[in-house]
């Protein structure tokens, strides 16, 4: 009896272990079942609620990356669904794109004007059901008409109208940006009642240049009044003359030098010109007046500046020097500024149609002068003049051909100097000194004219085009130069033949 306890209380506890699982696998059943019972409002309301109004999951966040992109043309609409009614719609732009309920959750977006804009719908709780970017272009019916109009007013160009993310892109080529500028003007004008921004992307089929030679000639206001000659007529269109004598060296008449070079120079520029009449023969060359003037120094040319640019870019030139000026400063500082002098140009060309360019021309003629001058007191008692300066500046916008010429005159400038002659030693006597003694007033007035001559350049397509003169030049031996006397040896090339006329005038 005692050798079976241990056998008994084994099976005793696994019974107790199985009685306590048992009931408490039956506790943990029973709390279960009550709730079953009784539902629960909160937890079990969204399977309850209507399926209209459960947050949609398609409905990206307003700021999400997910936002859908739509493209519309200016009056096109589409018609969009919503998951949900919808309680508000919002255009941020009204003026490119605007949304319209068809139904509760139906809206229907239009294009208004060319642009990009944002466009979005809520429900009732505030929570967001869509959002678009929308891009608005304008019409393929304004593209097409605007496409038509520009063919018309400008056959056989290349240029094209299509439709950009903002407004109207304008491309193709032109051959100068004269006529850029009209197409440009052009669509705007056609298009100002649609409000559509015109984008110009036309490119240049070469870049056009000018060449501007600028002639800066001061003249004694006496040579002119003997030679009748009228610069502030060279302003006028047509033919000019004016009548002249030809005689000797003395001042009733023109010189042989100056006669002689008139008369060869026959070529007439059209348009402008000046001319000068000798019986039945007229000259209208105003380079050649220039020329022959020079040549009897009854003329002094100032500068012959010649600048090549582009067109519509600006060009500038100086032919003098700068002085310096004192600035007072803080502190009883002193620094220096320099100040330009001399004989300055700026220009800016643009070429238009046929040929013509239009030129904006600013030439200047300043010289230092004692007239105007400051005197300033610095340290030490110590006197600083600081010059002034006489400028003459002409600055005038004109429009003409290639090859032709315009002048501006009527810069005078006036200078009066006092002389004085007297008997040695008996002139400087008091009193009866002043019998022996005589003042002489001398004036001198000039009058600058600046002639302007543009020309259409454009570069050698051959480096043989251009040469200098000692391209073909051939050095003599010592015995051709000593014996034979000659300045260019053998073997040298001939002098190639040059087409006569003048420049600007094409020669078939």
């Amino acid at each position: 009896m005692t050798k079976n306890l241990p056998l008994q209380d084994a099976r005793d506890r696994r019974r107790q272990k199985a009685t306590i699982a048992t009931a408490l696998l039956c506790c943990l059943l029973a709390p279960g079942a009550a709730p079953a019972q009784a539902p629960d409002a909160t937890s079990i309301e969204p399977a309850r609620r209507p399926a209209a109004q459960r947050p949609a999951s398609r409905v990206s966040s307003p700021t999400g990356p997910r936002t859908p992109t739509l493209a519309l043309e200016a009056g096109q609409g589409r018609l969009v669904t919503l998951p949900g009614p919808a309680a508000s719609l919002f255009a941020a732009d009204p003026k490119v794109a605007e949304l319209r309920p068809a139904s509760p959750t139906t809206v229907f977006l239009f294009g208004v004007g060319a642009g990009r804009t944002t466009l979005a719908a809520i429900d009732e709780e505030g929570r967001p059901l869509a959002q678009w970017d929308v891009t608005v272009r304008p019409s393929s019916a304004l593209i097409s008409d605007a496409q038509s109009s520009l063919r018309r007013s400008f056959p056989g160009s290349s240029m094209r109208v299509e439709a950009g993310p903002t407004g109207v892109v304008l491309s193709g080529e032109v051959s100068t940006p004269a006529e850029a500028e009209r197409a440009v003007a052009m669509l705007r004008t056609r298009l100002a009642d649609e409000k559509v921004t015109v984008d110009n992307r036309l490119d240049m089929i070469g870049t056009t240049q000018v060449n501007l030679r600028v002639r800066i000639a001061e003249v004694s206001r006496e040579v002119t009044r003997q030679f009748g000659i009228n610069w502030s007529a060279l302003g006028g269109i047509g033919r000019i003359g004016t009548t002249a004598v030809l005689g000797g060296a003395g001042p009733g008449g023109l010189a042989l030098a100056t006669a002689n070079a008139l008369l060869d120079s026959t070529n007439p520029v059209d348009a402008l010109g000046f001319g000068i009449r000798t019986g039945a023969r007229e000259l209208r060359d105003i380079n050649a007046v220039i020329d022959a003037l020079a040549r009897d120094n009854l003329i002094t040319i100032l500068a012959e500046p010649n600048l090549t640019a582009n067109t519509g870019e600006a060009a500038s030139f100086l032919a003098g020097g700068e002085f310096p000026i004192p600035v007072s400063q803080r502190d009883n500082q002193v620094t220096i500024e320099f100040k330009q002098f001399g004989v300055s140009l700026a220009f800016v060309p643009t070429v238009l149609s046929e040929g013509r360019i239009s030129l904006r021309v600013r030439p200047e003629v300043s010289e230092i002068s004692e007239s105007g001058s400051v005197r300033l007191l610095g340290g030490n008692n110590n006197a600083v003049t600081v010059p002034g300066l006489t400028v003459r500046r002409a600055e005038t916008t004109v429009e003409l051909g290639s090859g032709q010429s315009f002048a501006v005159a009527g810069l005078l400038q006036d200078s009066s100097r006092q002389s004085g002659r007297a008997t040695p030693w008996v002139g400087e006597v008091p009193v009866l000194g002043a019998l022996f003694r005589s003042d002489r007033f001398q004036r001198n007035e000039t009058e600058l004219v600046i002639i302007v001559t543009p020309y259409l350049v454009r570069p050698a397509n051959a480096a043989s085009a251009l040469a200098t003169p000692a391209d073909s030049y051939v050095p003599p031996s010592d015995v051709e130069r000593i014996l034979y006397m000659r300045q260019v040896g053998r073997g040298a090339p001939p002098p190639r033949g040059r087409l006569p006329g003048n420049v600007g005038f094409v020669l078939d």
